[in-house]
């Protein structure tokens, strides 16, 4: 016998491997798949291809067949009024999606007030109702209700007997619920003698069990506590069914579950399941409605449903309890009797029909419009009458290419998010026919002379931008199906834009520019594409929510609009400019623009990308629409990568670079040296500058009440340390700080209950308008300390006018950090309209100048970068009264100190300038003391290098060669709690992608993070890294400071870094806003020069010390490498230019084998 592999379900894949897996023993094999579960139900085309292998193999067969609806037989009387009895019956079966058949005892002539009239079927008539259906259709599960006669028992029991009924729900209808008895006593014996031993549930409420044990010559009296209730429901147990459920609607109890004896008390309703498995109470509250007739056979219909589909007896009555409890809270009240319950809480009908998805969405009022604009613009009518200029469809030509590269990615992203082998296949097949599309876009613009080389080299325009980011941030964080619905409009619209153009008469033919870009769209292999899509899309929109779909077609309308636009913008361009000195890169992403209006209203322009809202008013919006900012990470797809920041001499710091592509080469030159050499003096005249105010600070009545013993008490409790003339006092509340009620409303929002130590001493210090300088461990809240103080300052003074730089300037060294500030300007000054940009390397510069040239409050910049756009013309740092160096040791310790001056030498000298770091080596004070007047700080925490006391430091002496076994079983352990996140050190970007590769190889499902990277895959990294999808990531010292990732429980350093600074920065990635973490240290005899300063801070926080490190630090060097900049991590060289690679890079796009997570 040869059985499928373990955790395999009956898939396409997993029967291929079945039946490649056949031998010469399995010859003339036969495969039965019976009643195939819809979640893995196969496609007519693959149950063809395992077929086809199966004969091919072993000359077996295959015989598959689907599952089928459960089938449910109602054997009951009826009901006019829709409520009970087999109408109620078909209700409840149609809700639980099986399929309900009938064989009727009575007809009755009844409503909500009560029955008028019997008519009885004659049981012969019935018997062959019977024999209809089972004779033909078949039954899985009977289920019984209002009998009528001892014939129609017997007739109903032979049934069993003859067409062997294995599990059957009998509802004995004998009393009314006025009381009145429905069945003669001939009758209940008849139902005792002849159905109950063949019944598998029977289903009395209390009056009917008390009748039947009556009947049945048994003592019964009226219950009146649930110990009473269980032994009735024993007693009719022993009258043959294999189980009973008792019912105790009739007899509600109080909360201490004895019989209610006031309608007041009435709490809870028992019914007690009795069979097989022992004894089930079963409660449910006690509902106070006028809605209940039919309650008792929707009941027994839902377990008999519930029983079809393959539930045990007390899940199945659990269950239909449940159903019906809900059905009695939802239920309208219809009649002026007892109303019926709600059959259908539970189910939804969709607006479509099967296949029907698309056509449903392009009939919808809301989308008819928006579709109409997009498929009859006036950019495609032109194109048809051959009125368009050609310098429009060149420039559309352009833009729609490198549209298409993204939408490729987008389709790719598709087939990587089905789980579908089919899905997987059509969205490559897409991908073909688009590599296709884009070949035509090449030699369209080749006869109009534009060569590949223009077109890639070109920019994306802000249009397009903003359509490919929408896409791709649906792809990432939505669905499968959300991705291909915001495709979808590209995709049909095309087609059905040129077969229009095509049909019409008054298309040109003959010499039109525009004729074969038609017949692109109307050919055969467009169409093919067309259809795949759509059906795709149509298979999976019948598997959704009616909510879903709602959601689905607002993305359907935003696309259509993003569509329309792209029209827009080609009829607005006139022309193609080549930028000489512009860079391959085409993933355009702009951090940042703006709010609607301005702070004063009146409409101020907006971001640029990835969202399309119309805007009627505004000046500076783009073709009247604004593209505002999302915050979106997902970049383009080549470009950028490489670089590094040259300069004589081994190392380098690859990456990046700036503008895309990287600066200098193998052979040197000073690329970091040069930048800023373009900048003018400036001289400054105070006398004639405008005036500003930039002291805000207000001490609160309890703060200046505070005595100077209370206020050192405070300092000393939070490890605080001040220096300098006339500090003003902590606050220890929100409130405290005096922030005005746009702040406030902002920082309460978020919930956070008080101020960080470094919070409490910086706030009055940056609110008083003098420079300051904070120095604290990483995590302790410093970026929300200079970010309010900011957002109060800019509020202070006018408004920026045509031409304007920024009023604030924040300094960053790394473009994760510079993001990170981006967002918490943006969460916390949004209530002003504080609009804000962020300026940084890696991705092409049209967005940040686009947001640079229509205003911004603040600035948040990587030195590099800012120098390039200063030297070109496209900002200036006049208005900045605000400057921020954070991470300042950070820029020092990368080189940044010259590009630093000369943006600093640009900026006023009344400025207020606040610099905050977590080390204060004599570089950062030196930088202060040349920059900064009369300045005050704050120290949190030791003076000296000491690392966080949250952190157990685990340091283990290894040699080179153990150090992957060392790591592999620390891993086993951490992961061991999927809750864990680990962050891996190494000392190079070629150590960091060979560990992942390693881990990704050994099970893990690791990614790495470094400087050759670029920036829309760091951003993914980073992403999948906080959100846990990929618990463990790998990164060079890039990752070390500013990138705020929450809850990354442990550290480990692969390679220990040059110095010890370095070390308390990695570390301090774990135990972060007062958690605690572990970091563990591989540290090998070539970093014994640091062992001195390693065991120095081991000793400080209180650490275990492996006894080899003492030993290091005893005979070994003195930290000869742990100097700012000693310890020979050059500065130069580097490998220089090089375009980055299409895909992630690395270990990153290596498949996870075996995964152990």
């Amino acid at each position: 016998m040869l059985t499928m592999r373990s955790g395999y379900a009956f898939t396409t894949d997993a029967l291929l491997d079945f039946v490649a897996r056949l031998g010469p023993g399995n010859t003339g094999i036969r495969v039965t798949i019976d009643m195939a579960d819809p979640d893995t139900m196969l496609s007519e085309e693959s149950v063809n291809i395992i077929r086809d292998c199966l004969v091919e193999k072993t000359g077996g067969t295959l015989e598959y067949t689907a599952l089928r609806a459960k089938r449910i037989l109602a054997i009951a009387g009826s009901d006019s009024s829709g409520g009970a009895g087999l109408e109620a019956d078909q209700k409840v079966i149609a809700a639980h999606g099986c399929y309900a058949m009938t064989a009727t005892t009575a007809l009755t002539a009844q409503n909500t007030l009560g029955v008028q009239d019997v008519h009885h079927t004659p049981p012969q008539f019935l018997r062959k109702q019977i024999d209809a259906v089972c004779e033909d259709i078949g039954v899985d599960v009977v289920k019984t209700g209002m009998l009528a006669s001892a014939e129609s028992i017997e007739v109903v029991a032979d049934a069993f007997r003859r067409y062997n009924i294995m599990t059957n729900v009998v509802d004995p209808v004998m009393v009314s619920t006025s009381g009145s008895q429905l069945l003669a006593p001939a009758a209940i014996s008849t139902l005792i003698n002849r159905l109950l031993p063949l019944t598998t549930l029977l289903t009395p409420n209390l009056p009917e069990a008390k009748l039947l044990l009556e009947t049945a010559g048994v003592e019964a009296k009226n219950p009146e506590t649930v110990t009473d209730i269980v032994t009735m429901a024993h007693k009719i147990h022993c009258l043959g069914p294999r189980w009973v459920l008792l019912k105790g609607g009739h007899l509600p109890l109080t909360r201490e579950k004895v019989v209610s004896k006031l309608e007041s008390d009435r709490e809870i309703v028992l019914n007690v399941l009795v069979g097989e498995g022992g004894i089930s109470p079963i409660e449910s509250k006690f509902l106070k409605s006028n809605n209940t007739h039919g309650t008792g056979c929707s009941l027994a219909s839902a377990i008999a449903c519930n029983l079809a589909l393959g539930m045990s007896m007390v899940q199945a009555v659990r269950k239909a309890n449940q159903y019906i409890e809900a059905g009695i809270q939802t239920s309208v009240s219809l009649g002026r009797g007892s109303g019926p319950i709600n059959h259908f809480h539970s189910t939804y009908t969709l607006p479509f029909t099967p296949g029907g998805f698309i056509k449903y969405l392009l009939d919808r009022n809301d989308i008819q419009t928006p579709w109409k604009q997009y498929t009859e613009h006036d950019f495609v009518q032109r194109m048809g009458d051959g009125t368009l200029p050609l310098e429009n469809f060149k420039y559309y030509m352009i833009q729609d290419y490198l549209f298409l590269v993204q939408f490729a990615r987008a389709t790719a992203l598709a087939a990587y998010k089905s789980s579908s082998l089919n899905d997987i296949g059509r969205s490559v097949q897409q991908v073909v026919t688009l590599q296709k599309e884009l070949q035509l876009h090449i030699n369209f613009c080749k006869e109009y002379g534009l060569e590949e080389a223009d077109i890639i080299g070109q920019e994306e325009d802000q249009a397009t931008t903003a359509y490919t980011r929408y896409v791709l941030d649906i792809g990432q964080s939505q669905d499968w199906l959300a991705l291909q619905v915001a495709l979808l409009p590209c995709l049909i619209g095309y087609g059905m834009i040129a077969r229009r153009l095509y049909e019409d008469p008054k298309t040109v033919r003959n010499g039109s520019r525009y004729w074969e870009w038609i017949l692109q769209y109307v050919g055969q292999e467009y169409l093919d594409a067309m259809s795949r899509g759509s059906d795709v899309i149509e298979e999976h929109a019948g598997k959704q929510s009616v909510s879903r779909v709602e959601e689905l077609a607002q993305i359907f309308i935003h696309a259509t609009n993003m569509e329309r636009g792209f029209w827009d913008m080609g009829l607005q361009n006139r022309g193609v400019f080549f930028d000489p000195v512009s860079t391959a890169s085409t993933h355009i992403m702009s951090y940042g623009g703006g709010y609607g209006g301005g702070r004063d209203g009146g409409g101020r322009g907006g971001g640029f990308s990835n969202g399309y809202e119309h805007s009627n008013s505004g000046s500076g919006a783009y073709n009247n629409y604004d593209y505002s900012s999302q915050h979106t990470s997902y970049g383009g797809g080549y470009g950028g990568g490489g670089g590094g920041y040259s300069g004589g001499g081994g190392g380098g710091y690859g990456g990046g670079g700036y503008g895309g592509g990287g600066f200098g080469g193998r052979d040197g030159g000073d690329r970091m040296s040069a930048l800023g050499q373009g900048l003018k003096t400036q001289t400054w005249d105070l006398d004639t500058m405008p005036k500003f105010e930039k002291s805000f600070y207000k001490e609160d009545p309890a703060v200046a009440a505070r005595t100077p013993a209370e206020v050192d008490e405070f300092r000393k409790q939070q490890q605080m340390t001040v220096k300098g003339t006339n500090i003003p006092k902590p606050v220890t509340t929100f409130d405290e700080a005096g922030f005005p009620s746009y702040v406030m409303s902002e920082v309460k929002a978020q919930g956070f209950d008080k101020p960080t130590a470094i919070q409490s001493q910086g706030w009055p210090m940056a609110l008083s308008g003098r420079d300051v300088v904070g120095v604290a461990e990483t995590g302790s809240g410093k970026t929300l300390t200079y970010c309010l103080p900011a957002i109060v300052h800019i509020n202070a003074q006018p408004l920026l006018a045509p031409g304007d730089g920024p009023i604030v300037l924040i300094l960053a060294p790394t473009r994760e950090l510079a993001v990170q500030i981006q967002q918490e300007i943006s969460k916390f000054g949004k209530s002003s309209r504080i609009r804000n940009t962020c300026v940084y390397g890696g991705v092409p510069k049209g967005p940040q100048i686009r947001d640079l040239a229509r205003g911004v409050e603040v600035c948040i910049a990587t030195p590099g970068r800012l120098i390039d756009m200063l030297e070109a013309g496209k900002t200036n740092l006049r208005r900045i009264t605000y400057l921020v160096l954070d991470e300042a040791d950070r820029m020092l310790d990368m080189g940044f100190e010259p590009q630093i001056r000369k943006i600093i030498g640009q900026i006023r000298p009344d400025r207020q300038t606040c610099m905050w770091s977590a080390t204060w080596p004599k570089e950062v004070r030196q930088l202060a003391a040349d920059y900064q007047n009369d300045w005050i700080q704050v120290n949190i925490g030791s003076m000296d290098l000491s690392a966080n006391h949250r952190i157990q430091q685990i340091v283990e002496v290894v040699s080179e060669f153990e150090k992957r076994d060392r790591m592999a079983k620390h891993l086993e352990q951490i992961m061991d709690d999927k809750a864990n996140k680990v962050l891996i050190f190494t000392g190079t970007k070629r150590v960091a992608d060979e560990i992942t590769r390693f881990l990704r190889q050994d099970g893990w499902p690791a990614l790495s993070i470094h400087g050759d990277k670029q920036q829309n895959e760091r951003d993914w990294v980073l992403n999948e890294f906080k959100t846990g999808k990929s618990p463990i990531m790998v990164a060079t010292d890039v990752a070390s400071r500013g990138i705020d990732v929450r809850n990354i429980t442990h550290v480990l350093n692969y390679d220990y870094p040059n110095n010890s600074e370095d070390y308390v920065h990695r570390i301090g990635r774990t135990g972060r806003a007062g958690a605690s973490g572990t970091a563990i240290t591989l540290f090998t005899t070539e970093n014994s020069k640091q062992a001195r300063d390693l065991v120095q801070i081991l000793t400080e926080s209180k650490q275990q010390i492996d006894p080899r490190l003492h030993e290091m630090a005893r005979y070994g060097g003195g930290g000869g490498g742990g100097g700012r900049w000693g310890g020979g991590r050059g500065r130069g060289g580097g490998r220089g230019g090089g375009g980055g690679r299409g895909g992630w890079s690395g270990g990153n796009s290596d498949p996870i084998r075996n995964s152990r997570w």
